[in-house]
């Protein structure tokens, strides 16, 4: 295997790899807003219980002060999975880059390598002519 096939091997790999980790980050990203539904769904249903029951009002003041600080967990965590979304893309990006360079000069370097073959056909074809034509006279 030649060293270019070997670096467009890698450069492959580390683009799998970003893109598996983008794959995680946007798992994460859609069970913390699935998080952040429930917190608001359990929020209006404790608003209902309070509303048909008034004796239920302090308690709804300790839930309000856990749900807020629940919300706020998940929201500075909701923030962080999207600035590791925009670093991930950033490295795919990069990553793409860094594949498509290596391909590039692998096959500039098969067509050198075509093209030298064929010139030594050639001169091979050139001498053999030269020693026939050479015989023949």
């Amino acid at each position: 295997m030649r060293s270019g096939e070997t670096l467009i091997k890698l450069a492959k790999y580390k683009v799998d790899s970003v893109q598996k980790l983008i794959s995680a980050a946007e798992r994460t990203h859609s069970d913390l807003n699935k998080k952040l539904e429930s917190l608001d769904c359990a929020k209006a249903k404790e608003l209902e219980l309070v509303s048909h029951n008034p004796e239920l009002c302090a308690n709804y003041n300790a839930f309000l002060k856990g749900w807020n600080m629940q919300r706020a967990n998940v929201e500075a965590s909701l923030a962080g999975v999207e600035d590791q979304l925009r670093a991930l893309a950033i490295d795919l990006a990069e990553a793409f880059e860094e594949q498509k360079k290596f391909e590039t000069i692998e096959e500039r370097r098969q067509a050198r390598a075509a093209e030298q073959a064929k010139k030594r056909e050639l001169a091979q074809m050139d001498e053999f002519a030269i020693t026939r034509a050479a015989r023949a006279s």
